[in-house]
């Protein structure tokens, strides 16, 4: 599924969308497992999708299914002061986690509630990089740069915030 999404009136809003179907087995989502088994077919779709979306985006935001990546909770009672120290401990952290070898991961992390005493909480996502490569290969082909990778319950939540008063992105 494609969408665009422009301004209209001071607000957001979805203004065109279109689907594009699959083949049966073209694309099986897996944590640990190849995920598109038919390049060609998925890069068709997201080109045929793409073209009948106006205007035809050449950035895009990839929004995946759940399954292609661990979503984790991370927390920490201190946090070290230089951010490269920091991601690394996030990355010793979540190698436990990953059914895979941590030099194969690709690993985003945003901070989320702090604790009381100088510590913080992290929502960290680990997916296999070949994995996130062959969706973004798909794009690519179509004519489309993926320059956002997301999954599809915490875009969901991030759209959610995004039109709520008072938030970040929703403020009034």
């Amino acid at each position: 599924m494609a969408a665009a999404v422009a301004d209209q009136g001071g607000a957001r809003v979805v203004s065109s969308y279109a689907s594009e179907p699959l083949p049966a087995g073209a694309v099986e989502p897996a944590l640990n497992a190849s995920n598109v088994h038919d390049p060609a077919a998925l890069t068709a779709a997201v080109r045929a999708a793409l073209d009948k979306v106006s205007p035809r985006p050449r950035r895009v935001a990839l929004v995946l299914p759940d399954s292609v990546a661990k979503l984790s909770l991370v927390r920490f009672d201190k946090i070290p002061a230089k951010a490269q120290d920091l991601d690394q401990l996030i990355r010793w952290q979540i190698r436990k986690a990953a059914p895979f070898k941590i030099e194969d991961a690709q690993i985003s992390w945003v901070p989320g509630i702090a604790i009381p005493g100088g510590g913080r909480e992290y929502a960290v996502t680990v997916a296999r990089r070949d994995i996130i490569e062959s969706y973004e290969r798909a794009c690519e082909g179509a004519g489309a740069h993926a320059g956002i990778v997301d999954l599809a319950s915490v875009n969901l939540i991030n759209a959610v915030l995004a039109g709520q008063p008072g938030t970040a992105d929703g403020a009034d």
